[in-house]
């Protein structure tokens, strides 16, 4: 990002999301996105505040809210799957709302190997 020079910018969310196609069930959303505008975007995102404004219309709180309320039920760790299974949530709701809480990640497992990722109590 130091790319970008030091040009101090106040970060603006972006809004809601619109999709032109609607999804199926479990279908994933993708659109094309020009590299200026992502730079753009970037160049504005300085904090973990920020990154919670770019989550839109998206409710990171209640996703940590929800997370943690769960760790506190359970008695040391668990895997990422049995979380997102157990909360009945998104993965990418699970997986940003561990990321962005704050919450302790272990991976016993290959990179890509999502059953061996564990999250322990805070």
């Amino acid at each position: 990002m130091s790319d970008f020079g030091d040009d101090e910018k106040t970060f603006r969310p972006h809004g809601p999301h619109q999709f032109s196609n609607s999804a199926l069930h479990g279908d994933s959303v993708v659109a094309p996105v020009e590299k200026e505008k992502v730079l753009e975007m970037l160049e504005e995102v300085r904090t973990v505040e920020d990154v919670h404004k770019l989550a839109g219309d998206e409710d990171v709180q209640e996703w940590e809210n929800a997370i943690a309320y769960y760790l506190g039920n359970i008695q040391d760790e668990i895997s990422l799957p049995q979380l997102q299974r157990a909360l009945k949530m998104p993965l990418v709701e699970v997986w940003l709302g561990l990321l962005l809480g704050g919450f302790t990640l272990e991976q016993r497992g290959d990179f890509y190997d999502s059953h061996k990722i564990w999250v322990n109590k805070k």
